[in-house]
């Protein structure tokens, strides 16, 4: 995919995931500035712009859309609107706002098929508990923000 501006808003997703949890209609307007990670980089955004960009994620396995996000943010600040569009899944919400998206947009599919309760519950978990279960004692972010090492736990 080219960058591109559009002034048309039909091809954005119908949902959208902020990063303060609110999942609702998607409200963006106006001149979107779309890129895609496999083709563009941080100097493809012109400093200052009050233009929105939308990151495009081809695939739920292909994290440049993050770095790309990281990059933007450390370079544009706060001022710049980050908006993740595309494959992601419900457990990628948490990683995609640390790394400086401020929405996540989210298709009809997508909402059906994942459900708007994994939406909600992937804002809400603990980043311990994200792929070790709660039974097994949040895993090792748990046990380093304790103060724990790995052999004091028993691992």
């Amino acid at each position: 995919m080219s960058q591109e501006s559009q002034d048309s808003n039909d091809n954005l997703a119908a949902w959208a995931l902020t990063k303060d949890g609110t999942l609702g209609p998607n409200r963006e307007t106006g001149d979107l500035l779309y890129l895609d990670p496999e083709t563009h980089s941080a100097s493809n955004v012109p400093m200052g712009t009050n233009q929105p960009v939308v990151i495009q994620f081809a695939s739920f396995a292909d994290g440049r859309g993050f770095s790309l996000a990281r990059r933007l943010r450390e370079t544009h600040g706060a001022s710049l609107r980050l908006i993740a569009d595309g494959h992601l899944v419900p457990d990628q919400a948490r990683h995609a706002f640390q790394s400086g998206f401020d929405a996540i947009l989210i298709s009809d599919n997508a909402l059906k098929r994942h459900g708007k309760q994994a939406w909600d519950a992937a804002l809400q978990r603990a980043v311990g508990t994200l792929y070790l279960g709660e039974a097994s004692g949040g895993g090792i972010w748990t046990r380093r923000l304790g103060g724990e090492t790995a052999q004091q736990a028993g691992a």
